[in-house]
């Protein structure tokens, strides 16, 4: 469990502008087609259908194309544990930044879709 890029309304240019995070998504699952994130796609269907079922709000995260993104420790424990895994968080404003803003119903969400993972 991570964080993930909002969409900055001072940065708008650093997000595809059709498939973006906002504060207030909900549960962020990141998908990186360079596998930066360590999401596979059995496990985001297991998530979306947890979160379905628990009316928990959630979004897809993909970087965009033309811009290296960052990457999650994700991909290197998982490989080394041989494990199905995914790379969730919170949407964010101005990570890495002295004042990283997000929403409390994101990390309420979040909370909410670990307990049902680790409950079912």
């Amino acid at each position: 469990l991570d964080v993930a890029h909002a969409m900055h309304p001072g940065y708008p240019d650093k997000n595809d502008l059709t498939n973006h995070l906002c504060l207030g998504d909900g549960v962020a699952l990141k998908l990186s087609a360079r596998q930066a994130y360590a999401t596979d796609s059995y496990y985001v269907s297991i998530i979306q259908s947890l979160c379905d079922e628990h009316d928990i709000p959630y979004a897809k995260y993909v970087n965009r194309s033309d811009i290296r993104g960052g990457s999650t420790l994700g991909s290197i424990s998982s490989a080394g544990l041989g494990i199905r895994t995914i790379d969730a968080g919170v949407p964010i404003l101005a990570m890495h930044s002295a004042r990283e803003v997000m929403g409390v119903k994101d990390q309420e969400a979040l909370e909410a879709a670990a307990r049902c993972f680790f409950n079912a």
